[in-house]
C-alpha cells in the first residue's frame, strides 16, 4: 500500500516544479513580461503617452529669417545699393562734396539709423536724400550737442534736397523708418559761398 501524501506536500511539489520551470526559462534567456490586468495573454500592452517638449526657437535664426524676408521686399537687391547710391545723390566727384552714406532699413534690421560725422566742418550744407521702397524715412540733422541743424525732412520713394547748418564742427544725421523695407542714399555738399 502506497502511503497517501498530504495535500500540503503535493502543493509544495507543484510549487517546486513551477520554481524549477521559472529558473530554467530565466537561465535560457526567456523571460515573461508582466501583463497589464485585463489583457489577453500574448497581447501587446498599450503604451502610455510620452511627454514631448517643444523646442525653443533659436532667436538668432528667427532674426536672420525675418531680416531675409525684409530684404526680399526691397525694390532691388541690397548688393546693388553701392552702385545705385552715386547715381541717386551727388557723389565724391561732385563739387563741394563732403560725405555720403547709403543702406537699407526695415522693421527687423534697423528702424532707426544714427550717423555722426565728427569731422564735418562748421557751416552750411546742401543735403540730398534718395529713398526707394514703400516705407517713409524721416531725416533729422543736428549738431554734436543736439541743436537742430535743419527741419525734419520726410522722404517717400523720392529724392529731396534740403539745407543743414551747423555753427560748430560735427554733424549728426538720424533716419527713422515707418513702414516697409526701404533703401536710402544721403549726400552732403558744402553750400556755395555767397
Amino acid at each position: 500500500m502506497i502511503p497517501k501524501r498530504s495535500a500540503m506536500s503535493r502543493a509544495a511539489r507543484a510549487g517546486g516544479t513551477v520554481a524549477v520551470a521559472a529558473a530554467l526559462l530565466t537561465a535560457s534567456g526567456c523571460a515573461a513580461e508582466a501583463e497589464a490586468p485585463g489583457t489577453q495573454a500574448g497581447a501587446s500592452p498599450i503604451a502610455s503617452p510620452t511627454a514631448t517638449s517643444t523646442p525653443t526657437p533659436d532667436p538668432t535664426a528667427l532674426a536672420e529669417a525675418a531680416a531675409a524676408a525684409d530684404e526680399a521686399l526691397l525694390p532691388f537687391a541690397a548688393e546693388e545699393i553701392r552702385e545705385w547710391a552715386p547715381t541717386a545723390v551727388p557723389s565724391s566727384d561732385s563739387e563741394g562734396f563732403a560725405s555720403a552714406f547709403s543702406g537699407w532699413m526695415s522693421e527687423h534690421t534697423a528702424k532707426n539709423h544714427r550717423s555722426t560725422d565728427n569731422s564735418a566742418e562748421a557751416g552750411s550744407y546742401l543735403v540730398q536724400i534718395a529713398c526707394r521702397g514703400e516705407g517713409t524715412i524721416t531725416v533729422e540733422t543736428s549738431t554734436l550737442d543736439g541743436q537742430p541743424a535743419s527741419d525734419p525732412v520726410v522722404c517717400r520713394n523720392s529724392t529731396i534736397a534740403f539745407d543743414a547748418t551747423t555753427p560748430t564742427e560735427g554733424l549728426v544725421t538720424e533716419l527713422a523708418l515707418d513702414g516697409a523695407p526701404t533703401i536710402y542714399a544721403l549726400s552732403f555738399q558744402h553750400a556755395p559761398a555767397g
